[in-house]
């Protein structure tokens, strides 16, 4: 390995140091049939449960993620979160107080949530609700970089300390 090569998982996804997992091995089956088992025996809201925390691990990831090749609205996680609960958009956005023309403008990424939408989803989904305004803001962050970078050069602070110094 040259020193400039990344190591994402140094010890590999097994612990074997190896980056890959064969699947055709004798301990990936026994696994696989474990955790087969055990799925058919959770109850409705046990599967619900397990949906929902790796939705929220979806959205760490995504927060934490420096340069995510793809924007992920709000919308997106939110419309995931509710067909994890298996239940119509009416039915939520009802729930929720809020119209559900309102709720489907924000599934589609054409209007965002506010502080309130975003407390009630917190409560919820027992998510920070700040997860659901980081999504929003750090996106509407991107998109502006993306367009405006070049306004943006101009600013730095050295320039600042000599037009005022």
């Amino acid at each position: 390995m040259t020193e400039n090569t990344k190591v994402i998982n140094p010890g590999g996804i097994n612990g074997s140091g190896k980056g890959v997992v064969n699947s055709n091995s004798k301990d990936f089956q026994g696994l696989r049939e474990i955790v087969k088992k055990n799925a058919a025996n959770q109850t409705a809201r046990e599967r619900i449960k397990y949906k929902l925390i790796s939705l929220k691990f979806q959205m760490e990831a995504y927060i934490s993620h420096e340069n995510p090749r793809t924007l992920r609205t709000v919308g997106e996680f939110l419309k995931q979160h509710i067909i994890a609960l298996n239940i119509k958009n009416k039915d939520f956005a009802k729930y929720i107080e809020l119209e559900e023309s309102n709720l489907s403008a924000i599934i589609r990424g054409k209007r965002k949530i506010n502080i309130d939408l975003a407390l009630k989803l917190g409560q919820i989904f027992n998510l920070d609700p700040n997860i659901w305004l980081l999504i929003q803001s750090r996106n509407e962050i991107i998109k502006t970089k993306i367009k405006r970078n070049k306004e943006y050069q101009k600013y730095h602070l050295d320039d600042l300390l000599k037009k005022i110094g």
